[in-house]
């Protein structure tokens, strides 16, 4: 499972919201996906998916209750878990195509 935390006032999570979401369609049925819109206005995070086609599943942390658990300095950050749902890779910052891909490949081999 990727998932994603990203915010819309978050530059760089905006950019790679494309990348997530060709990965989503290229890993279907392999790999689940999940968004977590983090300190953000849900009705804009809504908003601005639907304007980007974002079509994998998205929840929302108002307070950023995860980030923090996480111990992650900023956004975006995605985490990969493996099938028995630990921690199995993450990256912060924005991810290019071949970096998300590094990632899902790693934990899947």
């Amino acid at each position: 499972m990727v998932v994603n935390l990203w915010a819309t006032w978050c530059g760089p999570c905006r950019e790679e919201m494309p990348v997530l979401q060709d990965a989503y369609e290229r890993y279907a049925g392999e790999v689940s996906f999940v968004g977590v819109n983090t300190k953000d206005d849900p009705e804009g995070a809504g908003a601005f998916l639907e304007e980007v086609g974002v079509t994998y599943p998205q929840l929302v942390d108002v307070d950023g209750q995860l980030l923090g658990h996480l111990g992650f300095p900023g956004l975006p950050v995605t985490v990969v878990l493996d099938r028995r749902g630990l921690l199995a890779s993450r990256h912060v910052g924005p991810l290019a195509d071949h970096s998300l891909r590094e990632l899902i490949d790693g934990v899947a081999s």
